[in-house]
């Protein structure tokens, strides 16, 4: 469980050394380091990934502030310098993956590639602009705080993770550890990245993309608009766009062994080939198959 000191913080973060390579991954809003373990586990020979935790999540320490697209994007940069990562492949999920567009948009001389998993759209997160924020009485921040006072709150986060993560239902495991980082994030940091992806705007930054950009995305996704990705796309110049089927919003949680495949592949320059059908369909056909058969048997 390493730790790198920062100026304000102490960042804890996750390392699977396998070459000298660097892959540095962000996590999304509610989650940690954990969300890119089967990736770590699985990393591609020549390669080394790191995954910190942003600041109030995971192990990493609860600051008074600090919770902006903008700091956070510094703090990741910090990072990068205190590991001596001068040049480094970029990965960015969710909340991390505005992160990763804002560090990228600013300091494109460290990025050798950029992939977006499900992430906060370039042009913003219209859906939240009516979100009320810490200031209001129904605000996220005292909504959570009276589930926990009642004791509904880990029954209200499942049931969301749940939605918006629809593949996990074939992976209990992780969706026990999404639950669990959900519940250990800081109540200042759900209220700082509410507020914060409810103004960021990266619009701008999409210009400085000057490295190969790989947007990965569910089509069950109930959190990110498939539209405001297809934007984004036609405005970097050298991009690609992957749609997993039958997949919410956390691809590399919810069938594992295919996004690591991909994500391997756009890594190391390979062609990118389509992938097969989903698992999780194929049951369903079999049993469609299997019920057609009994029927015919019993007709």
């Amino acid at each position: 469980m390493p730790f790198i000191q920062l100026e304000q913080l102490s960042l804890h973060y996750e390392q699977q050394l396998n070459g000298d390579v660097p892959i540095i991954l962000l996590h999304g809003n509610f989650g940690s380091w954990h969300y890119w373990q089967p990736f770590l586990q699985n990393l591609p020979e020549g390669y080394s990934g790191y995954a910190p935790d942003f600041r109030g999540c995971g192990d990493s320490d609860v600051t008074d502030a600090g919770y902006d697209i903008q700091t956070l994007s510094q703090d990741v940069l910090a990072f990068a310098n205190q590991l001596k990562l001068d040049k480094f492949h970029l990965v960015g999920h969710s909340l991390g993956g505005a992160v990763a567009q804002q560090l990228a948009g600013t300091s494109p001389d460290r990025v050798i590639s950029l992939t977006l998993v499900a992430p906060a759209p370039a042009g913003g997160m219209p859906s939240l602009k009516n979100a009320s924020t810490s200031g209001g009485f129904f605000s996220a921040k005292n909504t959570f705080q009276f589930l926990a006072t009642i004791g509904l709150k880990r029954k209200v986060l499942s049931a969301a993770i749940k939605k918006s993560m629809p593949g996990l239902s074939h992976y209990p495991h992780y969706l026990d550890i999404a639950v669990e980082d959900a519940l250990k994030m800081d109540i200042k940091a759900f209220d700082g990245f509410l507020a914060t992806l409810k103004h960021w705007n990266g619009t701008q930054l999409l210009k400085n993309f000057n490295f190969p950009v790989f947007i990965i995305y569910g089509e069950l996704d109930s959190v990110v608009p498939l539209q405001a990705l297809k934007t984004m796309q036609q405005q970097i110049k050298d991009c690609r766009l992957h749609i997993f089927r039958h997949i919410g919003h956390s691809p590399q949680l919810e069938h594992p062994k295919a996004f690591n495949k991909l994500l391997s592949a756009f890594l190391q320059g390979n062609e990118i080939e389509p992938l097969s059908e989903s698992p999780f369909k194929k049951q369903v056909n079999l049993f469609k198959q299997l019920k057609l058969k009994l029927k015919r048997i019993f007709k």
